[in-house]
């Protein structure tokens, strides 16, 4: 996941517009010491490469990380580096909110992962506004995988779509994109009942978010389109989290699609500790 020089830039000056006025005026700006950043329970870690840049950014050196991905027990270091106090205490909330917050999303998304077992899991692109890169690395760091990255990505047809045109000639344009537009794309349609599925797959659409369905329902379902329709992708959406997955992941479906580990993660539990060299 690529983070541009100015992305790092702009974390920094959002703590930092202009200087740090207790560690001035105390006159400890170039203080040698150490910073620590410490699970204080087992996370998955996530953007400490990030953070390593902040800390290089403002001038830290001898930086030690966890890379992203990796399980952290209580008790582990994060990230771990030198510099004078002023560095030290610039670098210290802007890493710190940012290795709690994409741990959170990690953790919680590695949560759910493993118990969907061989059912992969995706997160949709309804993160925070100015938020979905250090989201996407944080599902990714928690073995998830993002859905819809935007727009552009793919060809996704939603209710929403619908109203705009005549259901006949919708339907006629649908069996003709795959051929024209679509080429290179695959065409999936958004759907929440079994017979609008199935009318939608008459016309040759085989991927199909099922949204909303209970998970009864999306059982019965999946089995009735697998078998007259062998080659058909389904994947359930709607209020998929943590303490339904497990209900999900055995209706037979080939994918999860979810935005519980945006909503529904609290920050991994991250302390920082310093030392006067």
């Amino acid at each position: 996941m690529f983070f541009s020089d100015l992305e790092i830039d702009r974390l920094i000056e959002e703590d930092l517009p202009y200087s740090d006025l207790t560690t001035r005026a105390l006159g400890i700006e170039e203080q040698k010491g150490r910073i620590r950043y410490i699970c204080r329970e087992k996370s998955i870690a996530a953007c400490t490469e990030e953070a390593k840049r902040i800390l290089e950014k403002l001038g830290a050196r001898n930086i030690s990380i966890l890379p992203s991905g990796q399980c952290a027990e209580a008790g582990t270091t994060l990230l771990e580096a030198e510099g004078c106090a002023g560095v030290l205490h610039q670098a210290w909330k802007v890493c710190q909110n940012l290795l709690e917050y994409a741990g959170g999303i990690a953790t919680y998304t590695h949560e759910m992962v493993e118990i969907a077992g061989d059912i992969p899991l995706f997160t949709t692109r309804k993160s925070p506004p100015g938020f979905k890169k250090i989201a996407m690395k944080a599902v990714v760091s928690g073995g998830g995988h993002p859905h819809r990255l935007g727009l552009s990505e793919t060809f996704l047809l939603f209710d929403n779509h619908r109203i705009f045109m005549d259901p006949e000639k919708l339907l006629q344009k649908i069996s003709s994109l795959p051929k024209e537009a679509l080429l290179e794309k695959t065409l999936a349609v958004e759907t929440d009942s079994l017979d609008e599925t199935l009318l939608f797959a008459e016309y040759g659409v085989r991927l199909f978010q099922l949204e909303k369905f209970s998970p009864l329902d999306l059982r019965n379902s999946v089995k009735l389109l697998k078998r007259r329709y062998p080659d058909i992708r389904l994947l359930a959406t709607g209020g998929i989290r943590l303490e339904n997955v497990a209900e999900y992941a055995a209706t037979g479906v080939d994918g999860l699609i979810t935005t519980a580990p945006y909503y529904f993660a609290g920050p991994a539990d991250i302390g920082v500790e310093m030392e006067r060299a």
